[in-house]
């Protein structure tokens, strides 16, 4: 190799040279870029270890908040996908809005069930959107406002198109348990011992 590179004329030797330095540079660079990336990715994850160990060392407390705050609540009760429909377009209606609704949602977790409703409403006046604010507070626990944005209407300053997501909350009912089944007792008489055999 070392016979080959002093073969070469003088400029052929710089431009060699000149390329293994940037081949160099480029190798370094990129070697560069994928120490970096990993160095972020340890980050991330330490960040991530460092916020789920945060909330394990509060389950004990979790626990205890969430079940105070159940307690109120009354097992089986609160209001399903149809109810929770019901009440908001009932509460809609009430405040003088005239609101169109979409299918529920619903998302489990242990024994709480959460529906979510999307309401939009039209040329709503600012008097009526607090009435359905309040009328939906009325319903709390089971029945809340998750998120509400109000647009002023193009053209009428006085009304707002108002588009709202009202969630209920359901407890449900524990699942009974399965009676035990009945024992059976052995009624058949005890077998008769046998015969000896006849003496000879």
């Amino acid at each position: 190799m070392k016979h080959l590179f002093f073969s070469f004329k003088p400029r052929e030797r710089l431009m060699a040279l000149a390329a293994i330095v940037i081949a160099a540079f480029l190798w370094s660079t990129s070697a560069w870029s994928r120490v970096r990336s990993e160095w972020d990715n340890w980050q991330a994850l330490e960040s991530e270890a460092s916020i789920q160990k945060g909330w394990l060392s509060k389950e004990a407390s979790i626990r205890a908040e969430a079940a105070t705050a159940v307690q109120g609540l009354d097992s089986g009760h609160g209001y399903d996908e149809a109810r929770l429909v019901a009440e908001a377009v009932a509460a809609a209606k009430e405040s003088g809005l005239n609101a169109s609704t979409e299918a529920p949602k619903t998302q489990k977790a242990g024994k709480f069930a959460v529906h979510s409703l999307q309401m939009n409403c039209r040329r709503a006046d600012m008097a009526s959107v607090v009435k359905f604010y309040e009328n939906i507070s009325a319903r709390a626990p089971y029945l809340a406002i998750a998120q509400m944005s109000l647009q002023s209407d193009r053209g009428n300053s006085g009304t707002v198109t108002m588009a709202v997501q009202v969630t209920a909350l359901e407890l449900m009912e524990a699942a009974p348990k399965a009676p035990a089944a009945p024992e059976v007792k052995n009624t058949e008489a005890p077998a008769a011992p046998a015969k000896e055999a006849a003496s000879k």
